[in-house]
């Protein structure tokens, strides 16, 4: 496990950390529209997180998710209620690099059905996770109150997606909009991420 002390005492992992969060801050203006629901929206700012994770470790990139986030909200200001956009990118963040490192720690390895398992559990926990807590209060906040026990009683799938030809109460609802939602975000930054990572952690590791 890294040292965060120690990172942290050094000028060029402190720059290093900076260009990340600034590059993750920039990858959550690049946002692609889910079709279904347009209000929800892709980005891939979780791919610095992750390569934040393979070099420094857990703690700073749970640091640079925060950072990234606030960079987020000083140019753009609160664009949700209560800045609970900016509020759900930091807990996918800091959500997909807790499951990254708790399930390499546990399934490590380079052959195929290992990685495969280790997608498939971080997908389903990242999606479990943002799923229950739009469920609770992101939803609820999103529509303009605290919590699911103000709007359940009103909020059906068609308060998501207008013109269906049928409906679905408030828990139905959720879980027919986040969760594949939240599952092919999980497997398209878990994608690109190995795509690009062997070569971008190794040359970013030279520069520490």
């Amino acid at each position: 496990m890294k040292n965060s002390n120690s990172i942290f005492k050094n000028t060029k992992n402190l720059v290093l950390l900076g260009v990340l969060a600034a590059l993750g801050a920039i990858l959550m203006f690049i946002e692609i529209p889910y079709p279904p629901v347009p209000f929800l929206k892709f980005d891939l700012s979780e791919l610095v997180v992750l390569l934040t994770v393979e070099i420094f470790g857990l703690w700073p990139a749970i640091l640079l998710a925060a950072i990234k986030s606030l960079v987020h909200v000083m140019i753009m200001g609160l664009t949700t209620p209560y800045g609970i956009g900016v509020i759900t990118a930091f807990i996918a963040s800091t959500t997909i690099a807790c499951l990254y490192v708790l399930v390499k720690k546990y399934i490590d390895g380079a052959s195929f059905m290992k990685k495969a398992l280790r997608f498939f559990l971080v997908i389903a926990g990242f999606s479990a996770v943002l799923t229950i807590c739009n469920y609770f209060f992101i939803t609820p906040i999103y529509f303009g109150n605290f919590w699911f026990t103000q709007i359940r009683e009103w909020t059906t799938l068609s308060s998501f997606i207008p013109g269906l030809s049928f409906d679905l109460g408030y828990g139905a609802a959720i879980a027919f909009v986040y969760i594949p939602f939240n599952a092919l975000k999980g497997l398209l930054v878990l994608t690109v991420y190995e795509i690009i990572a062997p070569r971008l952690t190794s040359a970013l590791k030279k520069i520490k």
